[in-house]
């Protein structure tokens, strides 16, 4: 049986291999300060769960978890353009390379939605401001009862 945390441990892998990224982690929820341009964090915050028991097997429930990855864009001055070109971006691109590994680690829940936002004023962190993408990841997996 996969666990939340061997989801996000899969989700972390194809993540890690997006080229315009710096890191990603489901261990940490802030940048440190060698992120150069973005790092993409799978928070616990947010999280949930629901059940949908199935109905051609008693003893087996479909678990859907939705979880949330923040994608922290570190804005340059003088390259406003590029910030939010890489803002608008992430979820559409995180989404298309985790549908591309669908079934590494994980299973997209095909009935629910991803669900993107970009928080509407840019975070300070370090000195630093930051552009957050959130991006709500619905994934599925089944317990035998």
């Amino acid at each position: 049986m996969a666990t939340v945390t061997s989801i996000t441990t899969a989700i972390v892998s194809v993540l890690s291999a997006l080229s315009w990224e710096d890191a990603a982690s489901a261990d940490e929820f802030l940048p440190s300060a060698a992120t150069a341009t973005c790092a993409a964090f799978i928070v616990p915050f947010g999280q949930e769960t629901r059940t949908n028991p199935d109905v051609l097997d008693p003893n087996v429930i479909m678990l859907v978890h939705t979880l949330t990855v923040e994608f922290w864009i570190q804005h340059r001055n003088g390259a406003a353009a590029t910030t939010m070109q890489m803002a608008r971006d992430a979820g559409a691109k995180a989404i298309a390379a985790l549908l591309a590994s669908d079934g590494t680690g994980y299973s997209i829940a095909r009935d629910y939605t991803f669900e993107e936002r970009i928080d509407p004023a840019p975070t300070t962190h370090m000195g630093v401001p930051w552009v957050i993408v959130s991006l709500r990841v619905p994934v599925e997996n089944e317990v035998t009862t």
